[in-house]
């Protein structure tokens, strides 16, 4: 029994080198394997990384031509409030013009109304009556003291 003991241990030894022979090539190729799919892993990760920057790029551009337009927008909003504050102020103060024109006139019939002719008449009798005062004062003083 012992050269056949040898027999099949040896066939046990043969077959376990050829296991390991076969686990080998395996590992060969798994490591192959991974070592590719690692490489890609990595060319897919940058490719990713580089669209993200074009994307996040693109987003940036975008976004500043929007705020820009939107601040157009705005400065364009204020300019149009302020016109439009403007007009209003403009209604209110000739409204309230008009009102106080109108208010002047009800006061002047009321009180009977003055026309140019009699204001001139009255500045020059006025001024007529002031320069006959002066003299007479000064021919007082003159005359008198």
């Amino acid at each position: 029994m012992g050269a056949a003991d040898d027999a099949i241990r040896e066939e046990l030894i043969g077959a376990v080198l050829g296991e390991l022979a076969l686990l080998r090539r395996d590992v060969k190729q798994l490591s192959q394997l991974l070592e590719a799919s690692g490489k890609q892993f990595r060319d897919d990760g940058e490719l990713t990384l580089l669209r993200f920057a074009a994307r996040s790029e693109q987003f940036l551009e975008k976004f500043s031509e929007s705020t820009a337009d939107v601040l157009a927008k705005a400065a364009s909003f204020d300019e149009a409030r302020d016109q439009l504050l403007g007009e209003i102020s403009l209604r209110h103060y000739d409204e309230a013009n008009g009102r106080s024109r109108e208010l002047l006139r009800e006061e002047q019939q009321r009180a009977g109304r003055i026309g140019h002719t009699e204001f001139a008449v009255w500045s020059v009798c006025t001024a007529i009556g002031a320069a006959l005062l002066s003299g007479a004062n000064a021919a007082l003083h003159l005359f008198g003291a």
